[in-house]
């Protein structure tokens, strides 16, 4: 009986490859990217000198249109069974795919005077796609992925923490939680007097009014706040 989940690794080649689209590589969970890389190289019959140190595997994140937008590296001891079972089940609007890569150089910045550590770059664009999915974010601009769902989750994820209010930039979306709560006290007031929107401060209705209140200082002009509801005010 087998202990490791197995799986099959599709790898798109059509780079390196003019017979083959991409190839299934049989895998387990505990299967490396490497070894998947060694198996490909070999399947291929590419000829080179250290083939095994001269290709990686990537993973790229595309949307609907064939266009791809996000694209890692993996390093050679991930495991690329355990990483597709975080992609979701059925994505919409966008696809998720390993691919073979020509690995990178030490430095991707030739400029001496400014070398790139293309670990770092890992690093981060590692915390980009794969940012936690119970994190609730007080504007909605920050969204790594938005789209009606994501807004809509995000607005709930806040609200059930207590946090009616969360900004789109300069907008403020409140949800009604129908009962009270004491966060207009003077407490609050001085909380968010001379205080500029951002995220030193959570959002509330208190920061656009003083917002308001000093562009009309500043600006010499009157400043309008328009609030619009489920009426239609």
């Amino acid at each position: 009986m087998e202990t490791a989940l197995s799986g099959v690794v599709q790898v798109f080649v059509g780079e390196w490859s003019p017979e083959y689209e991409a190839l299934s590589i049989k895998a387990t969970k505990q299967t490396t990217s490497s070894e998947i890389v060694e198996c490909i190289i070999e399947r291929l019959g590419l000829v080179d000198v250290n083939l095994s140190n001269g290709y990686e595997l990537a993973e790229v994140i595309g949307n609907a249109v064939g266009q791809e937008c996000k694209e890692r590296r993996l390093g050679p001891s991930e495991c690329p069974v355990a990483l597709m079972l975080l992609w979701p089940k059925m994505p919409q609007h966008e696809y998720y795919r390993f691919y073979l890569r020509k690995k990178q150089t030490d430095y991707l910045w030739s400029d001496s005077r400014f070398p790139m550590d293309p670990q770092l770059l890992k690093d981060y664009f590692n915390r980009f796609l794969y940012q936690p999915r119970d994190k609730e974010y007080p504007d909605l601009c920050q969204l790594p992925d938005l789209n009606e769902q994501t807004l809509l989750d995000n607005l709930r994820a806040r609200f059930l923490a207590g946090n009616i209010y969360t900004y789109v930039g300069s907008i403020l979306i409140a949800v009604n939680p129908f009962k009270f709560y004491p966060i207009y006290n003077p407490k609050y007031v001085k909380l968010y007097q001379n205080r500029r929107l951002g995220p030193d401060i959570p959002p509330h209705i208190f920061a656009i009014a003083d917002a308001a209140y000093h562009s009309m200082l500043k600006e010499k002009k009157n400043q309008c706040i328009v609030i619009s509801g489920e009426s239609g005010s």
